[in-house]
């Protein structure tokens, strides 16, 4: 499913009513906001804070190193 929507004037955007409920995204969720090739991915995190804190370390390390060894990383985040 996608939709086209529309970025707000706080660089805000609201994800579609139908997209919240396939993925069962509710008030307060966690999201995981990337970028990687010209490409923004959001994600839904149902990790505990440690876990979050882990991945949020990699993915800016990530653009540090630069090495193909961390493109293994990409089917986690």
């Amino acid at each position: 499913m996608a939709e086209i929507i529309t970025l707000g004037e706080k660089g805000q955007i609201v994800i579609p009513k139908a997209i919240r409920n396939i993925f069962k995204i509710d008030k307060g969720a966690k999201l995981l906001v990337s970028g990687n090739n010209g490409k923004i991915t959001i994600k839904p995190m149902k990790l505990d804070e440690r876990h979050l804190l882990m991945l949020l370390s990699e993915t800016s390390l990530k653009k540090t190193w630069q090495n193909p060894y961390d493109e293994r990383w990409d089917d986690v985040l």
